[in-house]
């Protein structure tokens, strides 16, 4: 590669095309932590030069003051020259630096329009020599560009430019895209310090221009023949925005399309440009931290495709050592990657008005996204009975909802589910449902066993939910009893008009209403009251919150309370169930009640259900 220190002059005097590939990510720079940095570093080097020109005389002193003054380094860029012999304008592919020199465009651009609105026309005529292409060299009337971005950038990108085009008859800028934004705050930076303080406008604005033409330096790497570009791509983002791991698995698979003598522009069009867009950019939970949508998807992807676990840090090496591996070609890949990511969007963001959306949305209550990757498998294969779908979908929550219900541990449900993923690969797609139902039958550490009826009764009648289980969880328990009990089925949707609260029907702070039995030490018989309080069995949910003084009043008051607001099954039940009285005993019973109701929601892994 060869490398030079190059000004803007250099760069942009010449006609030449700078174009971002298709398949690099949009123009994602902001105020805060790209433009403002930006423009207070340019205004350093302009407040420098113009004090040093102050007592300048002659032009020869000028030149000498310029040459004194000490410039500012953006970064690198890294270019690559296209082969281009039908056209007579010279074409340089963007590998790297496409933000900085999109921004440097919009830039001049607004100093040309600040530099026209002020009538200093020798300052914007210097400023657009920076910006277009002669056009006896041009084929098209965008070619007088002088960077052309991807597509979902061009027609702001258009905009802004033609702004300042003196053969463009644009004369208003509408629209909220960033590249717009950008325009606006540089235009009113450089118009409210072109007219503060002592010095002209126009000495302020010439100052800026020579600037932008001598005293701002670019490193530019342009690649030879022999040069890895993607390596290059890879290793020199120093100031700009962090590349996602995503942005490094396109530039890598695109750049193999055309290794492959695919055309990347049509495959990037046709199945990736979606993954352009900001939905798929925004930041989703995963585990502990929150990674971007589209990080997260590959991450399953490629978890299903190699059945290894794949580490959201560790994304871009892994991909490449799956694309070293395999024997699919490019457009086979990202042909996947279009197919699975509209089934990654049903599991993560699902229609509760099915059985199979009821089920993603309590994997989203439980917070767990260990399941995907099987999931996108199940439901990738267009062969898989709808019974035998179905079936997996049950009997992967039962063991999921059993285990958190026996608060056992999660730690190695990402093994367990490649174990899982690895079983379903080797067996027949006919029988998906019966395979997952055999496989956690089979297991029998504290780590992966499906909690039978005996265990899961033992721990709703005597374990601790309250401030041990979060809120949404019980809340998610409840409400599936809830339908179970109204038997709608799973065509139905239960919905509540207002958020569900839970509530301790036992209160918790109980020694005002709630006497203790005096059957034994007062110190036993408080301890033992106070862990009962914290059981399922004393929670319930209810649509409207108990007003204080009922909810801490005697069983009496609090029991007409429930029975005259309630709509839910659940609470009828209690109220007609234990109309007199309310303590440890009774908190036990319907701990065994509701153990009851949670087998018929998820049926126990010995039960007659899974034979059918």
């Amino acid at each position: 590669m060869k490398a030079d220190t190059l000004d803007l002059k250099d760069i942009f005097r010449k006609d030449t095309r700078y174009v971002v590939p298709r398949f690099q990510r949009p123009y994602v720079w902001e105020e805060e932590e790209h433009w403002q940095p930006l423009w207070e570093d340019l205004q350093l080097v302009v407040d420098e030069l113009m004090e040093r020109q102050a007592d300048a005389e002659t032009q020869l002193e000028r030149q000498e003051a310029q040459q004194e003054t000490s410039p500012h380094f953006l970064g690198a860029i890294v270019l690559d020259q296209q082969s281009t012999p039908t056209q007579k304008l010279e074409t340089r592919e963007i590998i790297d630096g496409q933000q900085r020199l999109i921004t440097l465009q919009v830039l001049l651009s607004a100093v040309h329009s600040v530099a026209t609105d002020l009538g200093h026309a020798e300052s914007a005529s210097l400023v657009e020599k920076l910006m277009f292409n002669d056009t006896d060299l041009t084929v098209t009337e965008t070619d007088r560009l002088k960077v052309w971005p991807i597509e979902s950038d061009q027609d702001a990108f258009i905009d802004v430019m033609s702004f300042s085009d003196p053969e463009s008859a644009q004369s208003e800028l509408e629209g909220e895209e960033n590249l717009k934004a950008c325009f606006r705050y540089f235009t009113g930076e450089i118009r409210e310090w072109a007219e503060a303080g002592g010095e002209s406008t126009e000495a302020h604005l010439d100052a800026l221009v020579t600037t932008m033409w001598h005293l701002l330096r670019v490193v530019v790497i342009d690649l030879e023949s022999n040069d890895d570009a993607q390596v290059i791509f890879e290793t020199l983002n120093a100031r700009g925005t962090p590349l996602l791991a995503a942005d490094l698995i396109k530039n890598y698979l695109f750049r193999e399309a055309s290794v492959e003598h695919s055309d990347p522009g049509e495959l990037h069009e046709t199945y990736w440009k979606q993954f352009d867009e900001d939905e798929w950019r925004v930041d989703v939970s995963q585990g502990r931290l929150d990674r971007p949508k589209i990080d997260v998807f590959i991450m399953h992807w490629l978890t299903m495709e190699m059945s290894q676990q794949v580490r959201a840090k560790k994304l871009f090496p892994a991909f490449r050592k799956y694309l070293d591996r395999t024997d699919k070609s490019v457009e086979e890949i990202v042909t996947d990657i279009d197919y699975y990511a509209s089934i990654y969007e049903m599991i993560s963001e699902p229609d509760r008005g099915s059985r199979d959306g009821v089920f993603f949305h309590r994997l989203d209550v439980l917070d767990t996204t260990t399941p995907y990757p099987v999931l996108l498998w199940i439901f990738g294969h267009e062969g898989i009975p709808q019974e035998q779908q179905v079936k997996a979908v049950e009997a992967i929550e039962s063991w999921l909802m059993r285990r958190m219900l026996s608060r056992l541990t999660s730690k190695n449900y990402n093994k367990i589910f490649i174990e899982l993923l690895d079983e379903l690969k080797q067996r027949d797609t006919d029988r998906v449902g019966d395979v997952v139902v055999e496989f956690f039958r089979g297991k029998d550490s504290e780590s992966d066993y499906w909690p039978a009826d005996e265990k899961l009764r033992d721990s709703m009648v005597n374990l601790e939910y309250w401030a041990v289980v979060n809120q949404r969880r019980l809340k998610m328990v409840f409400a599936a009893i809830e339908r179970e009990l109204r038997n709608t089925g799973y065509s139905e949707t239960l919905e509540f008009t207002q958020d569900l609260e839970i509530e301790h029907l036992l209160p918790q702070k109980w020694s005002t209403h709630w006497s203790l039995p005096g059957e034994r030490p007062a110190e036993v018989e408080r301890m033992e009251r106070d862990e009962a309080k914290d059981r399922i069995g004393n929670l319930t949910i209810l649509t409207d919150k108990l007003n204080p003084s009922i909810s801490n009043a005697a069983w009496d008051d609090k029991r007409e309370a429930i029975q005259e607001h309630t709509v839910l099954r659940l609470n009828k039940h209690l109220v007609t169930t234990w109309p007199d009285e309310w303590n440890e005993d009774t908190i036990a019973e319907r701990g065994e009640w509701l153990a009851e109701q949670a087998s018929d929601v998820w049926p126990a892994p010995d039960s007659e259900y899974w034979d059918v």
